[in-house]
């Protein structure tokens, strides 16, 4: 490298790492899946690339959710099945429906075990993770509904490992 092409060099690396900070701190950031509560989308050790949340507002049923739990260092992922006042109603062979109307869920693998009919407050949003074995207890699922200022953004892609792959599934 030569004496003059040195300062233009370093001026790159340095806008390149401001960029990158900016990004993380105003737009997006990773986040390490810790659980198997979204398989078979995500397993542990994925790694997802998430949008910071702005505007509860703008949330959509089926995105995966990533937010603060108390008593936890990581944050937890778990899809948006319910949106702030809608009712919330789980069969007894585990399907969901939403304010009366069925909901499409293709990634869901269900269990049987457990029913009963939530109201979502206006504040909250109410998720649950893809894989819904074991959840017997209706006391767990009132960790369900999570409250708009512990939410840290929507997983966007999986981008470890590859290939990269769109975690919203539209129906």
């Amino acid at each position: 490298m030569t004496d003059s092409a040195a300062p233009a060099f370093l001026i790159a690396v340095l806008v390149l790492i401001a960029l990158v900070v900016l990004v993380h701190r105003f737009a997006a950031f990773p986040t390490v899946v810790r659980s198997d509560a979204m398989r078979p989308m995500l397993e542990p050790g994925d790694v997802v690339l998430t949008s910071r949340h702005r505007r509860p507002h703008r949330l959509r049923r089926g995105e995966i959710l990533v937010y603060r739990v108390p008593d936890r260092a990581e944050p937890d992922l778990r899809r948006v099945i319910g949106l702030p006042g809608e009712r919330i109603v789980v069969d007894p062979d585990g399907r969901i429906t939403v304010d009366g109307q069925p909901l499409y869920e293709p990634y869901a693998r269900r269990s049987g075990s457990f029913r009963g009919s939530f109201a979502v407050p206006r504040d909250r949003v109410f998720v649950l993770g893809d894989q819904r074995a074991g959840t017997h207890d209706p006391q767990a699922w009132q960790q369900s509904f999570v409250a708009e200022g512990t939410i840290l953004g929507v997983a966007r892609l999986r981008v470890f490992p590859w290939p990269i792959v769109d975690t919203h599934v539209r129906g």
